[in-house]
């Protein structure tokens, strides 16, 4: 299960970036733009993850504490970036040095809503990666009511990009 839970964050940190790229191209007002679509807009849905993985980020960490408005994401892509690259970073570091009982150890938060829960790590590692999964989903929806063509950023896209980065043993 290890191995599969620390794939899942890596694909996380890459279809996340991958989607910031995207972004990087789409003028400020169409970023902002109302599109009746989960948060709105393709920005305040992007603020929404980046809190997100910010707000179980400091869970694990151990405060539970922390609340969404606590992480201003700037007000520009680039400053996004700059802001989530190393939560996302930390979030593959931290799963490449869990081991199964790591996993298996159980964490205790209070929601934003005030309700206590306790559950194990890996359920909320998928959690995270789910919820980041649903939501960069709505915003490719969102470049396709902005008349943009879409970025892949499926599971299997991941897959393939990092196989062909992989030295073919054949053409040594």
């Amino acid at each position: 299960m290890n191995e599969v839970l620390v794939e899942y964050i890596r694909y996380t940190r890459w279809a996340t970036l991958t989607t910031l790229d995207a972004c990087s191209v789409i003028d400020d007002e169409d970023l902002r733009r109302d599109l009746r679509t989960s948060y709105q807009s393709v920005w305040a849905t992007l603020a929404h993850i980046y809190q997100s993985d910010c707000v179980w980020w400091n869970r694990l960490q151990g405060d539970g504490a922390a609340r969404a408005s606590q992480f201003d994401p700037g007000s520009s892509i680039e400053e996004l970036r700059e802001r989530w690259a190393p939560v996302l970073d930390s979030f593959v570091r931290w799963a490449e040095s869990q081991d199964d009982a790591g996993w298996a150890e159980e964490l205790d938060y209070v929601t934003s809503r005030g309700q206590a829960f306790r559950q194990p790590i890996w359920e909320i590692a998928l959690h995270v990666v789910n919820h980041a999964t649903l939501h960069r989903g709505q915003i490719l929806s969102m470049f396709r009511q902005l008349d943009r063509v879409p970025t892949g950023v499926d599971l299997i896209f991941y897959y393939r990009e990092k196989s062909s980065a992989k030295p073919d043993p054949a053409k040594a």
